[in-house]
């Protein structure tokens, strides 16, 4: 009996590491299959033969024993646009894979697909199979497919970019001085990372309140649409002159317009929309912009800067920032003789601030208006600003100071006027501008202040 107490603990070890545990052992019940993060996994645009993001699906063994999956293949096979990555491995198919009780695993998914004669997106569907214990499931595979322009680096003459397909820059595209880039009204312009259009000779954008031109991120998933610093965004240089936006909708930059063209003709910018960009929404060096019936905002920096110098107007058009994520450290819209840390100071300088709004929530700012010197301000009238420093200067002409615009909707960028908004009614006929920034009529009495004139709903 001694004997069988001494060898008891012995047995009792040997019988606990003689029993696999239970999430080890392999069922063949065709009722233990596997679940998933999704049943479709969803592609957004893919511009053909460039690839997409890789999307991730989880698969899981919810059953308390093993399984092993017998195959994991897709079902276009090799003839496939779509690529997988399973548990780590590059392979369309992978067999006898082994799978906890409890545990998952990752499939990564890419989509790239060739190019069609199709302007129009095209769907491109396969699917995922997973054969467990004699039992089929899959997971569908949708993406869109985008036939498009695409625009290596390099430069570029006199030439229309058309509207039937979109136009991708992947690096830097020159309009060479002396040429004319047109680009034709509905078109859409995606910017790959660190993509800049420069201008050196003239750029005419002719949207239309019914069909804008779009200048975004090449990234088209719901998590980028409003996203920063995507792309760099377009240039004018210094040799350019006369250029033109229309009705065009720029995001998603480091800056929305970049000029720097001293005595050259000036540029406009009507009915346009610029958001999200990093660094500022119109930077201006010692030029000429005219700004009218357009939208800026949620920019970092300043919505609007003129500096060095410069004739500037800002006409019947709205600059704010609210529920801004950038961080923000300048006033909305600043106009200088001067450019900060150069030898560039005390150069002419005219600023014409008409109709328009610059507004923003930050409590901590103030001065949403910048001018240096004060007398550059040669007209500022029946525009709603928000200031401090420039009360006694701005007080009466129709102006409306530090009180809230009342705006729609600023939290989904909806900056057209409430009903109650002070700047109904506030602004002043100007004869050459009767279309607000979407296409609707200005009153001819009683106009709004403003990038959009109040239409009732």
């Amino acid at each position: 009996m001694k004997y069988l107490f001494a060898i008891l603990p012995l047995l009792l070890l040997l019988s606990v590491f003689g029993c696999e545990p239970k999430d080890e052992v392999i069922t063949s019940d065709p009722n233990a299959v596997l679940q998933f993060s999704a049943d479709t996994v969803l592609f957004d645009t893919v511009f053909v033969s460039r690839g997409s993001i890789t999307k991730r699906l989880k698969v899981y063994n919810r059953n308390e024993k093993a399984v092993r999956i017998s195959e994991i293949t897709l079902a276009g096979a090799g003839g496939s646009p779509y690529k997988l990555t399973i548990n780590g491995v590059q392979a369309p198919l992978m067999n006898n894979l082994e799978l906890r009780g409890g545990d998952s695993l990752y499939v990564l998914v890419k989509a790239n697909i060739n190019p069609t004669d199709q302007n129009q997106p095209f769907l491109v569907a396969d699917s995922i199979l997973f054969t467990t214990n004699g039992q089929q499931q899959n997971v569908k595979l949708v993406a869109y497919g985008q036939n498009a322009y695409f625009h290596g680096k390099g430069s570029i003459g006199t030439t229309t970019w058309a509207n039937d397909k979109p136009h991708v820059l992947l690096d830097s595209v020159l309009v060479r001085e002396g040429a004319i880039l047109t680009i034709e009204k509905g078109a859409r312009i995606y910017g790959y990372n660190k993509a800049v259009l420069l201008v050196a000779g003239q750029l005419q954008v002719q949207g239309t309140p019914q069909e804008r031109v779009v200048f975004s991120g090449y990234r088209r998933e719901e998590d980028y649409r409003t996203a920063p610093g995507q792309w760099e965004g377009i240039r004018v240089l210094a040799t350019s002159g006369g250029s033109s936006i229309k009705y065009a909708d720029i995001t998603n930059t480091l800056y929305g317009v970049h000029i720097g063209n001293p005595g050259k003709a000036g540029t406009l910018i009507e009915g346009s929309t610029i958001a999200h960009a990093k660094l500022g929404g119109v930077i201006a060096f010692t030029s000429e912009v005219q700004l009218v019936s357009t939208l800026i905002y949620n920019c970092g920096n300043h919505g609007f800067l003129g500096s060095g110098g410069g004739k500037y107007e800002v006409l019947y058009s709205t600059i704010v920032s609210y529920q801004n994520p950038l961080e923000r450290a300048a006033p909305l819209l600043a106009v200088t003789d001067f450019i900060p840390e150069t030898e560039i100071e005390n150069q002419p300088t005219l600023l014409r601030l008409v109709n328009s709004i610059v507004y923003s929530d930050d409590y901590s700012m103030m001065d949403e208006v910048l001018v240096e010197p004060a007398s550059a301000a040669t007209e500022v009238s029946n525009s709603l600003l928000r200031t401090e420093r420039y009360k006694a200067q701005f007080e009466g002409n129709g102006n409306i100071l530090n009180i809230e615009p009342k705006f729609k909707a600023p939290a989904k960028y909806n900056f057209s006027l409430d009903t109650l908004s002070p700047a109904n009614g506030a602004a002043k006929m100007l004869p050459n501008i009767l279309q607000d920034i979407k296409g609707n009529t200005r009153s001819t009495t009683q106009p709004d202040a403003g990038a959009y004139e109040r239409t009732i709903d």
